[in-house]
């Protein structure tokens, strides 16, 4: 709720709430219903007065923090460029009516020259929503899951900066440039990174500005990953001296400095070249460890069984050790979400289906504290974003006590089914829980290593 007990000048704010509500034909929702972020101005940019009010907002810096409208949601942003809106599981972006000209251009040099699902996220004119006061609406092809950056490995973190420096290339070659350089643009999907804020694509040269961002994000990010460091931060902070020893700073300094100064004379080619460079030596220590899976093949056949027989089509598989397991869901068109705390485990099943077609997404996460690297205001939590038809839960019900919080943190990643390694014979503790929140079907026959699998239907 708005509490507009303020003084006079403030009142600004409130007519600002009335204009944006005319704006966008939202006239059968109430201001109270409009939750704002704080604003970072102190002066009203709508009607250019002073006002201390919290929710003081324009229709410029649209700093929603969200704006529901029936099956509508328009998502938070200060892009003057236009906004990203989700309607009937479609994921859309609005131009602003003073950008159309400019990102039509833009969007047609994009596909003439084939950058859309290879560079950039597949995306094409809308031709079924329109909404005011945007001019053009363009259509994006959803990315699910949405992994965060702060839930990739090194090796993702790799891949992510390589699919944005050759980005940039490409964007230079036909007079384009980027915005923006941080790793919350990347996106994995269908096995490999891609781009996905179109409007920081720009009718003009990637400024040093992008550079500037990119290694303060991208390159610290992978220093401190390399050195085992931040895997809990959503960003590194710029000053990364503190994580350097004297010789590698002096390095550091060097390589930043000249890329800096590359780009200041246009010679933004040979800044991408040493960008690439300064991250193949990072990429070079990079060591992947074979996991190979200790369950039978009896086992997977029941797990794949059951999978075909209820006509699951989206898994997420927690801990252990089952890459044989993702790989033939992966064969069966099964969309597969792979959740592991060890980032080892990870960095292995990606190196099998990076730049190669696939279903498979690889997150790393602990189950046990999902949202540990998310500060719960800015982004969706693990719940939201992983939630699938089916979980198999691996080693966690083995090694735990508190078998109620387990199995209602299992309810919140699954909307049908589960199957749960136990040990054989099973803990009634263990069983007493899971009856709580889920109906047993079966327990696996076939025994391995003293365990079994048992399988549940969410009540």
């Amino acid at each position: 709720m708005f509490d507009y007990s303020y003084k006079r000048e403030s009142k600004c704010c409130e007519e600002c709430v009335g204009k944006f509500i005319d704006t966008y034909k939202i006239n059968k929702i109430s201001r109270e219903e409009l939750k704002f972020d704080h604003c970072r101005y102190p002066i009203c940019p709508n009607c250019s007065t002073y006002s201390d009010d919290p929710h003081c907002h324009s229709l410029e810096d649209l700093r929603l923090e969200d704006l529901r409208m029936s099956n509508i949601v328009i998502l938070n942003g200060v892009d003057p460029i236009g906004n990203v809106i989700f309607s009937n599981n479609k994921v859309y972006r609005g131009i602003h009516k003073q950008y159309v000209e400019e990102y039509f251009a833009i969007y047609q040099i994009c596909q003439q020259h084939g950058l859309f699902g290879r560079h950039i996220i597949n995306t094409k004119i809308a031709n079924d929503f329109s909404l005011e006061p945007f001019g053009l609406m363009f259509e994006h092809e959803i990315v699910w899951p949405y992994i965060y950056p702060f839930e990739w490995t090194l090796s993702m973190t790799i891949d992510a900066a390589y699919s944005v420096l050759n980005l940039v290339r490409k964007l230079d070659e036909l007079g384009l440039g980027l915005k923006d350089g941080h790793p919350f643009n990347s996106a994995y999907h269908k096995g490999i990174f891609c781009f996905i804020d179109f409007g920081s694509i720009v009718r003009r040269k990637t400024s040093q500005w992008m550079f500037t961002e990119f290694i303060n994000t991208f390159i610290n990010w992978i220093i401190c990953k390399t050195k085992g460091l931040g895997q809990d931060k959503v960003l590194i902070e710029e000053d990364i001296s503190v994580h350097l020893t004297n010789e590698e700073q002096e390095q550091y300094n060097f390589l930043k400095t000249t890329t800096l100064a590359l780009v200041s004379s246009g010679e933004r080619i040979q800044a991408i070249e040493l960008l690439y460079h300064w991250i193949r030596f990072y990429e070079s220590q990079l060591q992947i460890i074979p996991c190979i899976s200790n369950i039978p093949d009896s086992s997977l056949s029941s797990i794949i069984k059951f999978i075909n027989d209820v006509q699951i089509k989206q898994v997420m598989l927690v801990s252990g050790n089952f890459a044989n397991l993702c790989f033939r869901l992966n064969q069966n068109n099964t969309l597969v979400t792979v959740f592991n705390e060890n980032p080892k485990y990870i960095d292995f099943i990606y190196s099998q289906i990076k730049q190669k077609t696939s279903n498979i997404s690889t997150v790393a996460i602990d189950f046990l504290n999902p949202n540990g690297p998310n500060d719960c205001s800015r982004w969706f939590n693990a719940e939201i974003r992983f939630s699938s038809e089916m979980v198999i839960l691996f080693n966690h019900f083995l090694n735990q006590t508190d078998f109620t919080e387990l199995s209602r943190k299992l309810k919140l990643f699954t909307v049908r089914y589960a199957a749960i390694e136990i040990f054989d014979p099973p803990n009634e503790s263990l069983i007493e829980a899971i009856k709580q929140d889920f109906n047993i079907i079966d327990i696996l026959k076939e025994s391995y290593d003293g365990k079994r699998l048992l399988f549940v239907k969410l009540k």
